[in-house]
């Protein structure tokens, strides 16, 4: 991997921007149109207005799959597709590449720690599913990671960004979850990183 990108690791494991809708659909198994990976959308076109030399990873699950606006969206060079591992790895990826059309190279593990992301994504064990020896996918869990969502909770704008500049000359990823874009988390200490990635990218204000 080229240390001089800059590297962006993006979990989607929400299908909208208001979790409790999320919760709902996901252990429903139903979708909408409306709203569906909003903030993604919009993450995806901060990404490719940047003029910056980068590569986004986004890590979808199967519940999350990117749907033709937002695959048109992923359809250059600046991004790649990958699987964020909920239950079962070999299963989720068929899924994942037969939906997307196409080739993975990476993958995550979606972490449940809380009972209500359990219930959601109905693993009722804590812990993590085993990754096969044979499984053809590369961990990305070997990069080391900056979460700019929780700094951006724990800190105020201005502050935040010379911890990221740092951060990223050392050599990290910079990670986050679309759906804190906008929104500060009650029980999930992430907070509203818009303003901390439109400086990183050096994109232009949204509309």
């Amino acid at each position: 991997m080229d240390n001089g990108l800059l590297r962006i690791r993006i979990d989607v494991d929400y299908l909208y921007p208001s979790r409790i809708r999320s919760f709902i659909y996901t252990f429903l198994g139903i979708k909408t149109r409306r709203h569906y990976l909003k903030n993604s959308k919009i993450v995806a076109g901060m990404i490719n207005k940047s003029l910056k030399d980068l590569k986004a990873y986004w890590f979808f699950t199967t519940r999350t799959i990117p749907d033709r606006e937002l695959l048109a969206l992923l359809d250059n060079d600046k991004h790649e597709v990958a699987l964020h591992v909920v239950n079962n790895p070999y299963k989720e990826l068929k899924t994942l590449e037969n939906a997307t059309g196409k080739k993975l190279n990476y993958y995550t593990i979606h972490g449940t720690a809380r009972v209500l992301a359990r219930v959601m994504w109905k693993r009722w064990e804590t812990k993590q599913p085993a990754i096969p020896a044979d499984f053809p996918l590369q961990s990305f869990h070997q990069f080391p990671t900056t979460g700019i969502d929780s700094l951006c909770y724990l800190y105020p704008t201005e502050k935040v960004k010379p911890m990221v500049r740092e951060r990223i000359e050392k050599g990290d990823v910079i990670y986050f979850h679309p759906i804190w874009l906008f929104q500060r988390g009650k029980s999930n200490h992430r907070g509203p990183f818009y303003e901390v990635l439109r400086w990183l990218l050096d994109a232009p204000q949204r509309d």
